[in-house]
């Protein structure tokens, strides 16, 4: 071995040892395989522990139905208020068209007034233009009595 040791540095075998320490530590301190630790419960102990787990499962089970029921609660109420937020909307869109309407109703009955008075004043200007017109024949009528007729001769 003290040959050996020449031929090893001092630093590699301080490290093995302490690797080894460390090893051995590890597998000291493990529990065997298959073995259970804490065995030393009592089949009553084991039994309260059960239960207690039970109830904590029991516990969790009615507290994600309570949320469940919230949530569906909540969704509830969200769609009642997207209901209501529509029918609103609905109304809105009623009104704005019945005001629409009503424009286009007092538009078009602008736009009537202004063809009746317009046809009015057209017939008016045929009955004048009517008027002229006969008085017009009845100017050339009497110009052409009065072309046709010889001169009145004067009497000395």
């Amino acid at each position: 071995m003290i040959i050996l040791r020449h031929l090893i540095p001092t630093a590699l075998l301080i490290n093995l040892s302490v690797a080894g320490a460390i090893v051995l530590s590890l597998a000291v301190s493990a529990p065997a395989q298959g073995r259970k630790v804490g065995r030393s419960e009592s089949k009553a102990e084991r039994k309260d522990k059960k239960e207690t787990e039970k109830r904590d499962l029991k516990d969790e089970k009615e507290r994600r139905k309570e949320d469940l029921k919230a949530t569906k609660e909540e969704r509830k109420e969200d769609r009642k208020d997207l209901k209501e937020v529509r029918k609103d909307l609905k109304e809105e869109r009623k009104v704005d068209l019945k005001d629409e309407k009503e424009g286009r109703k007092a538009n078009s009955e602008v736009v009537k007034e202004r063809r009746k008075e317009d046809i009015k004043a057209l017939k008016e200007e045929k009955k004048e233009d009517k008027k002229d017109l006969k008085e017009e024949r009845k100017d050339l009528k009497e110009d052409r009595k009065a072309r046709s007729k010889p001169p009145k001769e004067k009497k000395n």
